[in-house]
């Protein structure tokens, strides 16, 4: 865990996470709005196995339209990235950007949208442990 993040680890695998997390996600208003498979990738790129390692970009239309309203550059640091990373127990390590951290560069005017949007993605990250 670091200062611009938000972590839960799940014990099951990144293929059977991903499925939860979606979910989880979708219960707190988000769709996914982009995919970056990092692990095919770094195979196909550079002929490494970093393991599995996917990133969600993962959106809340009404909180994504504040945002924009109050700041027309903040489309730069959208949507809210989920990173879904293997561990070595075989488990998945579910880390989300901390919106909060990531709108702090904008300035007070999206503090209520980065703190809405930092608690949905709590409780979607909470769920999944539970």
């Amino acid at each position: 865990m670091s200062d611009y993040t938000i972590t839960v680890t799940l014990d099951i695998a990144p293929a059977d996470a991903e499925e939860k997390v979606r979910a989880a996600l979708a219960e707190q208003g988000f769709g996914i709005l982009s995919e970056i498979d990092v692990q095919s990738a770094l195979k196909d790129k550079l002929g490494e196995d970093v393991g599995p390692y996917r990133i969600l970009g993962a959106c809340n239309p009404p909180l994504a339209r504040q945002a924009i309203e109050a700041d027309p550059d903040i489309g730069a640091l959208l949507p809210c990235n989920v990173l879904l990373r293997g561990n070595a127990d075989g488990g998945t390590d579910v880390v989300a950007a901390d919106p909060m951290a990531m709108l702090r560069m904008a300035g007070d005017a999206l503090s209520d949208v980065g703190s809405d949007a930092r608690e949905r993605l709590e409780r979607a990250l909470e769920g999944l442990t539970q």
